[in-house]
């Protein structure tokens, strides 16, 4: 049985500054739902018409302008986040402390318990040949527990294949409207029309999708000689010398990697970060919500 090493603490303490100024600032204020309405927050004037309630005029700023003019208020409403993980074969795989699908679930956990900390709702999903988890948003720190035991089911983690678009439907049937989906993957053996059901996804939510990827999806050793590798998908294995491939590895990995993201750029996904696990999450992810606020601005 698989056994996951995954705690979430360390980087939780971490986490306690950076992580709080993320979801406090740019990763609420940007993606913050509101109602029009009666509410608590003042947002602009505009003119009053016959079918508007009369009480609602603002006498003082419609004396000043000449006309009647009406307060309109914004609503704010919690914000829902969904994580969806790959949590296909490829994931099961590390050559750092951590392999990549406990990297991703502890990156998801740190991430999870800052934005229950503030009062809105999280959700995750993890998916490989099929869905294997799926807990919808809610908030509380009851919800945080049941996010712990989903992420450390060993179950979840024994799909031979990723099935992106089977993961994708089930989000489009059971998650309510802007949605803030974040997909967590390592685009590895990604084929066919798998960005179809992603652009489908940006229409009823924001998606954005972050890349986890071990140093050996992107380049092999050099200096050590003959290895074994084995394709965890059909267990056949293969005896290389690095020394002679590594070059033409790193190429066609480059390539790989630059198409996917071209695509998901193309498909509404304008930003992808590629975060390595060989480094630490929160400086990359502070990073990439404050690029994502000065192109909001």
């Amino acid at each position: 049985m698989l056994k996951l090493d995954i705690d979430p603490r360390p980087q939780i303490a971490h986490l306690d500054i950076t992580t709080r100024r993320l979801v406090a600032t740019n990763f609420m204020g940007d993606y913050q739902s509101v109602f029009k309405g009666r509410g608590v927050i003042f947002e602009s004037y505009r003119d009053y018409c016959p079918a508007d309630d009369a009480s609602l005029i603002d006498w003082k700023a419609s004396t000043r302008a000449g006309k009647a003019l009406i307060k309109e208020y914004v609503e704010e409403r919690n914000l829902d986040v969904f994580f969806l993980i790959d949590a296909s074969h490829t994931m099961v795989f590390g050559s750092q402390k951590k392999l990549k699908h406990e990297y991703a679930a502890e990156m998801v956990a740190s991430m999870a318990f800052a934005i229950l900390d503030r009062g809105n709702s999280v959700g995750v999903g993890l998916f490989s040949d099929k869905v294997r988890g799926f807990l919808m948003p809610m908030h509380g720190i009851a919800q945080y527990r049941r996010i712990i035991r989903e992420l450390t089911e060993s179950a979840h983690y024994d799909g031979p294949k990723c099935d992106l678009e089977e993961a994708v439907r089930a989000c489009l049937h059971r998650l309510p409207p802007q949605t803030l989906l974040i997909l967590i993957t390592d685009a590895v053996g990604w084929e066919g029309e798998w960005h179809l059901p992603l652009k489908i996804a940006n229409r009823k939510f924001e998606v954005i999708v972050i890349l986890v990827r071990d140093p050996r999806d992107d380049e092999l050793p050099s200096g050590v000689g003959q290895v074994a590798v084995e394709n965890p998908g059909t267990g056949e294995q293969l005896l290389l010398d690095t020394d002679h491939i590594c070059e033409d590895y790193a190429r066609v990995a480059a390539e790989i990697k630059e198409h996917h993201i071209r695509v998901l750029h193309a498909s509404g996904m304008t930003d992808v970060p590629v975060i390595r696990t060989d480094q630490e999450f929160p400086r990359h992810i502070l990073a990439f919500f404050e690029r994502r606020k000065r192109k909001l601005r």
